[in-house]
């Protein structure tokens, strides 16, 4: 029986959108997950732009309903015929036709041609899916998976092959060649899905980017929230609309009941932003959906936005007050109370976040150049690795001479290969569960708890009663010390880890002559301004 589409443009109207709505045909619904109708947003902005787009869209769908009675579907017999393990219809239609393990006598099955990246193949097992992670799951297990608009394109190819043979005249020949070479362009284009979906990426993402985990648990939770928002789109299928409506989304959540700040928010288009941009480096898809996005805009002045400095006398005092408290205390860690001590130092005087130097190695302590170096280069050591904020994190921050002493002594003090011994997180009871099933141990702990406690638990409410001075706030401190004592900005940047460091060796002749010009600056600090 042939199919006759009805005549409509399917637009629906709900609530001030519009939609493409079309109830899917019995026979065809196992191809889309055993939906009923077809809801699609439709980005049209008059009645005749979203009418066209509706009929764009429906002739695309009465191509697939067509193609449901075609031959080629009809011929293959199914996986379950073919003496494989049934597949789940909502997911995949699969075909196993490989001859091996048929019964005596039983004809021996003839494969199929089709046509990926510029070659013609034979192949026995074919999945056709529109789920990106049921193609990869497919394609590890060697089917040669298309979606249904390859697929319809791969069947008028097969028979433009077919036909070649019995072209009339060599002008026929040439116009079905012409006519090949187009069907192999559009299968080309078709044909470039990773399966990948914005959730399944992430694993990929943070290998590569060696991310924290406190970094990479925001980085999950955001992608997780656009995923719930929109589905587990495939990367392809992401639009700036998906990103600009996720925007809109996260402004109306809440956090303690209050609305997100504006910098919440900007977070996070930031996380899914860089997932696509990774992407984009990937080659799984050819231009970033989120660039040109904008966050909403910060109305709150400047000083409100941001953790606050401390007074310079608030710096002397927390060194005072810390120095004293540990100094009296009995540690069950060995060791805990000198790491505290010397580690608050470090940070005083660096201008790195706690993290980098709380996670820092003893080989990290360069004294005879005079340089900590901050890096998430891999150690020989059993504890949890390195981790960096960012590409522009790894860098080499020198010594301030008030430091170098205090170093010498703690280096002396031990001789373990962490810098601070105490700070190395230990594995929690899940994370000991997960190791005995997965046979993996991922320690995720940070390595600045231990010091970030102590300033909540026993230094805040003797040292500040405002709330936006934390531990981090050090680093705001150093900073304004830098410019007060004249640092170039470019200077300032490179050594704490917001630009790139080495592209400013040139300018001063090189590695050397860049240390020793930062040196320079540093050495002109006073950041207990005793």
């Amino acid at each position: 029986m042939t199919f006759r589409p009805r005549r409509g443009n399917y637009v629906r109207e709900h609530r001030g959108r519009y939609y493409y709505r079309r109830a899917i045909p019995q026979k065809v619904r196992h191809l889309f997950a055993e939906k009923t109708e077809w809801v699609i947003p439709l980005e049209g902005r008059s009645d005749t732009e979203r009418s066209t787009e509706a009929q764009a869209i429906a002739h695309r769908h009465n191509r697939q309903i067509e193609f449901a009675d075609a031959p080629m579907l009809e011929e293959l017999p199914r996986t379950d015929e073919a003496g494989s393990s049934p597949s789940n219809p909502a997911e995949a239609v699969m075909y196993d036709l490989y001859p091996q393990g048929l019964p005596p006598g039983a004809a021996t099955p003839t494969p199929l041609s089709v046509y990926r990246d510029g070659q013609r193949h034979e192949v026995y097992k074919v999945a056709i899916t529109e789920l990106p992670q049921v193609r990869r799951r497919l394609e590890g297990e060697g089917y040669f998976v298309m979606s249904i608009a390859e697929m319809e394109e791969q069947a008028e190819l097969a028979a433009l092959w077919n036909g070649l043979p019995t072209a009339k005249d060599e002008t026929a020949r040439e116009l079905s060649e012409l006519k090949i070479e187009k069907r192999e362009t559009v299968i080309d284009a078709l044909a470039h899905v990773s399966g990948h979906t914005v959730t399944s990426i992430l694993d990929d993402w943070r290998r590569q980017e060696k991310q924290a985990h406190t970094t990479w648990k925001k980085h999950v939770q955001y992608v997780n929230e656009f995923a719930k928002l929109h589905g587990d789109l495939a990367l392809q299928d992401v639009t700036k609309r998906h990103v600009v409506e996720y925007v809109a989304y996260a402004q109306g959540l809440t956090y303690q009941g209050k609305p997100l700040s504006p910098a919440s928010v900007r977070k996070r288009l930031d996380s899914v932003r860089a997932l696509l941009g990774y992407a984009v480096s990937a080659d799984i898809i050819d231009a970033n959906p989120a660039t040109g996005v904008r966050p909403p805009k910060d109305t709150r002045p400047k000083t409100s936005r941001s953790y606050a400095s401390f007074e310079p006398a608030e710096v002397r005092k927390l060194v005072d007050v810390a120095s004293e408290l540990w100094s009296k205390r009995r540690d069950k860690r060995p060791g805990r109370a000198r790491d505290l001590t010397t580690a608050l130092q470090v940070l005083v005087w660096s201008g790195a976040r706690p993290e980098e130097i709380a996670q820092a190695r003893r080989s990290d302590v360069d004294l005879a150049r005079g340089v900590i170096r901050i890096t998430n280069d891999e150690s020989d050591d059993d504890a949890r690795p390195r981790l960096t904020k960012n590409e522009h994190s790894i860098r080499e921050v020198p010594i301030h001479p008030r430091l170098t002493p205090v170093l010498t002594q703690h280096l002396r003090s031990h001789n373990g290969p962490l810098l601070f011994p105490s700070f190395e997180p230990e594995a929690t009871p899940a994370e000991l569960e997960e190791a005995e099933r997965t046979g993996v141990l991922e320690v995720k702990g940070r390595y600045a708890r231990p010091i970030s406690r102590e300033w909540t638990d026993n230094l805040r409410e003797r040292i500040t009663d405002d709330p936006r001075k934390v531990l981090y706030s050090l680093r705001h401190s150093w900073s304004a010390e830098s410019r007060r004592t004249g640092m170039p900005e470019h200077v300032r940047n490179a050594i704490m880890g917001h630009a790139d460091d080495n592209p400013h060796a040139g300018r001063y002749g090189g590695d050397a002559d860049w240390t020793e010009e930062k040196r320079k600056h540093v050495e002109r600090m006073n950041c207990l301004h005793d």
